[in-house]
């Protein structure tokens, strides 16, 4: 991305013998500069707070001073009128005011949703300029984000009796299978032997205890379980130190992002309780993963987040 841009008046001699030429120079010249972001201190854009996802775009917003001055004078020029445009239809350019204010400035808000390269321009031929280029790719996300962890469970922190079960060929803990803390509420859980179990069909209510939470399945029988490849998110597959839950109306599914201190993390999944700027990062299986990551320092705090694109 171009982080500042000048332009000065050029002519040319005549080239024709006995005739004359009249040589028109432009006495004001345009130079961009591209303004740092209050996030991160760079010249990334930044995604607003109050922006939505839209078809799965986000909103990129970013902010450049135009700075008019004149050559003879070598002095800023107030109170020029510029009038500056993109060369893609679908991107919004406002100006902070109609006019450059004493120092020969008038800031410049570009906002977009396509991704890519443009050029900005501006239609005053009494003015030399460099059409500014810029390609808009990686952003800072305005707000930062809430940190938590989900896992599914693993069979090795259950010790219920091992039982049969519809679907299954092999036999599991009854608590790991049925159990309130178990494959049934969670969705998906990890066998003894490592494979991956989730329900495919649910034909019972939960028993529940005296003060009404749900203990175990009230009919084991009428709930059915496959073996499956995998933990499978909203949007697909989801791994361990890889994918995240997110709300989609903030990150789109799929999006990749680079949260601080974190890395690289893919929105693979969603979650009824992910809502605006939080993130849920998938840790594993098991118990064992959450005491990692609560012991890591992360969890329950806010962090940068910077958009780096889709797959």
């Amino acid at each position: 991305m171009t982080e500042q841009v000048a332009a000065v008046g050029t002519g040319a001699t005549n080239q024709t013998p006995g005739s004359t030429v009249v040589v028109s120079v432009a006495d004001l010249t345009l130079a961009w500069e591209i303004q740092s972001n209050t996030i991160n201190n760079d010249k990334l854009p930044i995604i607003p707070t109050a922006s939505r996802v839209q078809s799965g775009q986000i909103l990129y917003r970013l902010k450049i001073k135009a700075t008019v001055t004149s050559i003879g004078r070598n002095a800023p020029e107030a109170g020029h009128a510029l009038t500056v445009s993109s060369d893609r239809g679908g991107d919004t350019i406002r100006t902070s005011s109609a006019a450059t204010d004493a120092a020969g400035t008038v800031i410049v808000t570009l906002e977009s949703r396509e991704k890519g390269k443009l050029k900005l321009s501006i239609s005053e031929r009494d003015v030399t300029f460099v059409p500014l280029e810029i390609t808009l790719s990686d952003a800072w996300y305005e707000s930062p984000f809430l940190l938590t962890g989900y896992n599914v469970c693993n069979e090795s922190d259950f010790n219920g009796a091992m039982v049969t079960a519809n679907g299954l060929s092999n036999q599991h803990r009854d608590d790991f299978l049925f159990g309130a803390r178990g494959v049934v509420m969670q969705g998906t859980g990890m066998a003894l032997n490592g494979q991956y179990v989730r329900p495919t069909r649910v034909g019972s209510t939960w028993a529940t205890n005296s003060r009404g939470h749900p203990t175990r399945m009230a009919n084991p029988g009428g709930v059915t379980f496959a073996y499956t490849a995998g933990v499978h998110g909203a949007f697909g597959a989801v791994t361990a130190g890889r994918s995240i839950a997110v709300d989609p109306r903030v990150i789109p599914p799929h999006g990749k992002v680079e949260i601080d201190s974190i890395g690289t993390r893919y929105a693979d999944d969603r979650g009824s309780r992910i809502r605006d700027y939080h993130i849920d990062n998938f840790l594993g299986a098991g118990n064992s993963v959450v005491q990692a990551w609560q012991a890591s320092g992360f969890n329950s705090t806010q962090r940068k987040v910077k958009f780096i694109g889709g797959l």
